[in-house]
């Protein structure tokens, strides 16, 4: 996929973040805009930021965005783009998202796009509790369903291709795909009320239309999916 020229980067050897580039600027703004992640004095942290493409977005969106990363090649990728779109409120840091190095009730929001089915999921969904205010919300976006790998063992087969066949059957074992109540449960272990679950980039506003840049079922059985969450705000001591 060709790489949108609003990015203002010429070459990236990585085919999911060309993937992730191949949509304009506006794609992910209005992505963010959908599901309500703006506001003139809102902090957004962009958890698993990759090549910085929804913090870029949220950075015209909101007073100031944070993301963090692992990987230090996509970050590379990220502070390119920062560059190149002259974002001075957003800041880029190394680091997992298991162990967030921000205070406790710092953020309004929370996006993690793609990744948090491969970390430690419960130390993750506490990480991003701690770090949110009261009443802030999560979207947890592009959540591996039931049907991604059944999928790609399939393609694996027909392209006789060995590795994607293994990495696909490693990935069942262990247990990156979800149901939707597994979903639900973690969030509601650690605090959340779920707002809305869907296929991908359908939840928030509806007179926001977006196209979505993943399947949502194959055979009736979800391949892609988000949710949409909000911090429990605590109880008062009467």
């Amino acid at each position: 996929m060709k790489i949108n020229k609003d990015w203002r980067i010429k070459k990236v050897d990585n085919e999911n973040i060309c993937i992730m580039l191949g949509f304009p600027l506006d794609y992910y703004q209005k992505r963010l805009a959908k599901i309500g992640f703006s506001g003139k004095d809102k902090i957004m942290l962009d958890a698993g930021c990759g090549a910085g493409h929804w913090s870029i977005a949220g950075s015209f969106l909101n007073k100031n965005v944070y993301g963090i990363d692992l990987t230090p090649k996509y970050l590379d990728y990220a502070r390119a783009l920062k560059k190149g779109l002259l974002r001075q409120n957003l800041e880029l840091a190394e680091g997992r998202i298991e162990n967030l190095p921000y205070k406790d009730d710092f953020f309004d929001y929370v996006i993690c796009y793609s990744v948090w089915m491969f970390t430690d999921k419960n130390k993750t969904l506490e990480e991003f509790y701690r770090v949110l205010k009261p009443d802030g919300r999560l979207y947890i976006g592009s959540i591996i369903g039931l049907s991604w790998y059944p999928k790609l063992i399939f393609k694996a087969i027909g392209l006789g291709d060995l590795n994607l066949l293994v990495s696909s059957a490693k990935a069942i074992f262990k247990g990156i795909a979800l149901k939707q109540k597994t979903v639900e449960s973690l969030l509601s272990k650690h605090r959340f009320d779920q707002v809305a679950v869907g296929s991908d980039g359908q939840l928030g506003e509806s007179s926001i239309k977006i196209k979505p840049i993943y399947h949502g079922k194959i055979l009736g059985i979800r391949e892609v999916f988000e949710v949409l969450a909000r911090k429990k705000a605590k109880k008062r001591k009467i």
